[in-house]
């Protein structure tokens, strides 16, 4: 029996779920619906203390253009080169890291060895 996609489009969505298209739509959907939740729960929109749709409005405006000020200053910012935080290591820690270090390395060394070689069977095969 084949159901029209009209009467469940959740079931049966116009772009299908398993395509590049649909994983690019939904990055863009997420990126919205984080704007939506900062917008409510940071800057307070949803709160209800404003009356009228002209205020609510307006708030909103004032919130979106102090949304894209802070933007452009993040966006024309020096970038911070290092550390963040004043925490050091110990120097167990350290010479553990150092010797954790070249074994990782050769770890990923050994690994895309293998998806090279992984890869050279498949092309000798198709």
């Amino acid at each position: 029996m084949r159901v029209r996609r009209e009467i469940d489009l959740r079931r049966f969505p116009a772009v299908p779920r398993a395509t590049k298209k649909f994983e690019r739509l939904y990055k863009g959907r997420t990126a919205v619906e984080r704007v939506n939740g900062r917008l409510k729960i940071f800057w307070g929109a949803d709160d209800g203390n404003l009356t009228g749709s002209r205020r609510f409005f307006a708030l909103l405006g004032v919130i979106l253009v102090v949304h894209a000020a802070f933007a452009t200053l993040l966006a024309s910012a020096p970038r911070w080169e290092g550390t963040l935080g004043q925490t050091k290591l110990s120097p167990i820690a350290q010479a553990l890291y150092g010797k954790a270090k070249p074994a990782a390395v050769a770890r990923r060394r050994i690994r895309a060895s293998r998806s090279r070689e992984k890869q050279g069977r498949l092309r000798l095969v198709g």
